[in-house]
């Protein structure tokens, strides 16, 4: 399979394909990023800053592969392959190691940067959290019931989305007061799965 950095294509006042989100790393810049299938693997196109006239550069592209284990994946870019792994590090944040170095990444999906560009801060009732799809997937286990107590970072369900499979985790401690789905459940972009409080 080809695959790697494709400077190539697209000029940078189109739109990048997929379905877009903006990464912050900690410690750095943030960037506006998309994420779409292409078969099997996933694409991510990145604008990552501006060049020496202030102009955006051209948007970089990668393929993320995966591997027989879940939570890892190839990086392929520049026609080489590199290993990674990513967990999930609370609400919206993720862990990404490569090649021995850790980098926690901020990632805020389409309602997020909405609400952003109007102003308007997301919001829940205090002392409660609700867990979401943060894509279209499939619930291949469940890990809690309603009544069992959690502490945040705990695993609740793990949804398999694009071929991989992603463990979804408790963003808070308290109680799981409601369970939205069940195994073998398909799951919407952005459904309500469990409801903690």
């Amino acid at each position: 399979m080809s695959a790697g950095r494709d400077s190539s294509s697209s000029d940078h006042d189109e739109p990048l394909e997929g379905t877009p989100y903006r990464a912050l790393l900690s410690g750095g810049p943030s960037f506006d990023l998309t994420i779409r299938e292409d078969g099997g693997a996933l694409v991510l196109q990145a604008v990552t800053g501006e060049d020496e006239t202030g102009a955006p550069r051209e948007p970089v592209t990668y393929r993320f592969e995966q591997t027989r284990e879940a939570g890892h994946a190839l990086l392929v870019a520049n026609g080489r392959s590199v290993p990674l792994t990513i967990t999930e590090a609370g609400a919206g944040e993720v862990r990404v190691t490569i090649g021995g170095r850790t980098q926690t990444v901020q990632v805020k999906g389409e309602t997020a940067l909405l609400l952003e560009r109007f102003g308007i801060a997301e919001s829940a009732g205090a002392g409660e959290a609700e867990v979401q799809a943060p894509m279209p997937g499939l619930v291949v286990r469940v890990l809690v019931s309603e009544g069992d107590e959690v502490n945040e970072g705990d695993g609740l369900l793990v949804l398999e989305a694009m071929k991989m499979e992603n463990e979804l985790r408790a963003p808070a401690a308290g109680t799981v007061a409601a369970l939205h789905t069940e195994e073998g459940a398909s799951a919407d972009k952005g459904a309500v799965l469990v409801e903690i409080e």
